[in-house]
């Protein structure tokens, strides 16, 4: 699910889209779910009838199929839970990320493929109940603190692979920008740093004021923090002439 989301191992393929949106769902709520929950999760502007909601769940019950042990990989009950033999890249995600080792959180940020549940078109429950956010938060996490460990040991390009793969799944988090400021610097490139403020700013200013001048953008405070500032005019002081206190033009 770091990416377009892909089930491997089906008894069956899906008949329902919906289907598929339910063993996503199930997938991160691993406590389980009842038909109101999930329902409403997946159709939040409309009651579904409950035959379509039986419908899905037979569905999806048929392409998960039956687990080593032939246990229903959805067992039925009023609250449907996944068998422990359904698993995703995010729980790996999580277990890798909660080691103190640097190799683990590399293998962590390989899982990632692109945007989190990226095309699947039932998903704002993952917004409402806070999944996506959490989600982000810790590919965030671990990218800082990975990123972080390889600059402080000298190795520039592997926090600026890091940091990038997690921007894939949260790409407007401007502290991942500041990680890529501080690769660019460990690298000792001047390209590199002004690059990067580059594509921070074409992420914030309005549609067609992506070729104002860093010094007028500068001004208005008002496209990045002033932390990202503060940090890309220590990083690029003495490696730039003189500018009066402003950026450098990109």
């Amino acid at each position: 699910m770091l990416g377009p989301v892909r089930t491997d191992g089906l008894a069956h393929a899906f008949r329902r889209a919906a289907s598929r949106e339910l063993v996503v769902y199930l997938t991160l709520h691993r406590q389980g779910a009842r038909a109101t929950d999930w329902g409403d999760a997946l159709w939040p502007s409309r009651a579904v009838p409950a035959s379509t909601l039986h419908s899905v769940v037979s569905d999806a019950r048929r392409a998960l199929g039956a687990g080593p042990a032939e246990v229903e990989r959805l067992p039925r009950g009023r609250v449907l839970r996944l068998d422990d033999s359904v698993h995703c890249d995010v729980e790996r995600f999580a277990q890798l990320a909660s080691q103190p080792d640097l190799a683990a959180w590399v293998e962590a940020l390989s899982l990632i493929r692109g945007a989190f549940l990226e095309g699947l078109g039932l998903t704002d429950w993952a917004v409402l109940d806070g999944t996506a956010a959490r989600v982000e938060a810790m590919v965030t996490t671990t990218a800082l603190q990975g990123a972080a460990r390889c600059v402080a040991e000298g190795r520039g390009s592997q926090a600026e692979w890091m940091v990038r793969q997690a921007l894939r799944v949260s790409p407007y988090d401007e502290r991942l920008y500041r990680a890529l400021l501080r690769a660019a610097d460990v690298q000792g490139s001047l390209a590199r740093l002004r690059a990067t403020m580059v594509e921070l700013r074409s992420l914030a200013v309005a549609p067609g004021s992506e070729h104002v001048p860093v010094d007028q953008a500068e001004r208005h405070m008002m496209w990045c923090h002033p932390r990202t500032i503060a940090l890309y005019q220590e990083l690029a002081r003495g490696s730039v002439p003189g500018t009066g206190g402003s950026f450098p033009r990109l």
